[in-house]
């Protein structure tokens, strides 16, 4: 076989920079987009000859047009990288022996993947996986909240591919790092290690502390903070009167658990 019969793969020329590995990965992924495939048609298949920047005006106004005729409320037509997660109503409370198939559950739509997530495949040091998790936990917490559920450390550890202890640590990372409380289920309904929390913030109230100190003591908003105190403060006034869980449940609706736990700490007056 003579030398000039011999086939040889053509060199890689690529700049191989983190930089541009980086911008590769970006433009695979944003390539997947419906809109990518529909110009893709439009210029490489359909023979439209107008150029790109009249086909993308084109394929924008097709999509919105397809999205104002599908969608019947803005959670019912699904947008890519969007999911349908189940999750337990905001008002829907836990309750002894009560399992997950007895509980109520509604679905919510979380953007499981958004334009920010691909923009980080850009970057030649990208976020590092960890801050990437907190931020997608608040952006599912806030999103579950926002449309009337809550979504618990389970449910964030399903959806980061972690068990929901990781997940558990990843929330609390979060809240003391941002120094704000994110809208789980064990934190809105005083799940678990909430407990240990409220107690800490009506021990400081109890002795007479500011609402801004007790954040910075506790690593909580001032939102959290308050509704703790308010709570509790709602609680002492009625314990009094009425002396029973049920009656106290349904005046200031809260599980009755919840108000047990805030009766506990009573005794911190003294």
């Amino acid at each position: 076989m003579t030398l000039n019969k011999l086939k040889f793969m053509n060199r890689d020329t690529r700049d191989h920079s983190a930089k541009a590995i980086g911008l590769r990965r970006y433009k695979r992924m944003k390539g997947k987009t419906l809109k990518h495939i529909l110009l893709d048609r439009f210029l490489n298949q359909y023979g439209y000859d107008k150029g790109m920047v009249t086909a993308e005006a084109i394929v924008e106004d097709v999509l919105e047009i397809i999205e104002q005729y599908y969608r019947f409320n803005d959670n019912s037509f699904l947008k890519q990288g969007q999911l349908v997660w189940p999750a337990v109503p905001i008002d829907e409370y836990p309750a002894k022996g009560k399992t997950i198939a007895q509980t109520k559950l509604i679905p919510v739509v979380l953007d499981f993947l958004i334009d920010e997530d691909l923009e980080l495949l850009k970057v030649p040091a990208p976020m590092h996986a960890r801050e990437v998790k907190l931020l997608k936990i608040e952006r599912w917490t806030q999103q579950a909240f926002d449309q009337g559920a809550l979504l618990t450390q389970l449910d964030l550890g399903v959806l980061l591919g972690v068990n929901e202890f990781t997940a558990g640590k990843y929330v609390r990372d979060f809240q003391s790092l941002y120094n704000r409380v994110l809208p789980t289920r064990g934190n809105i309904q005083d799940m678990g290690a909430a407990h240990t929390h409220k107690a800490e913030i009506i021990a400081l109230y109890l002795a007479g502390y500011l609402v801004l100190t007790i954040c910075q003591k506790t690593n909580h908003s001032k939102e959290a903070v308050e509704r703790y105190i308010r709570d509790f403060e709602s609680i002492r006034l009625l314990y009094p009167e009425f002396k029973d869980l049920e009656t106290i449940s349904l005046i200031i609706r809260l599980s009755k658990g919840v108000v047990k736990q805030y009766i506990d700490l009573l005794p911190l007056e003294n």
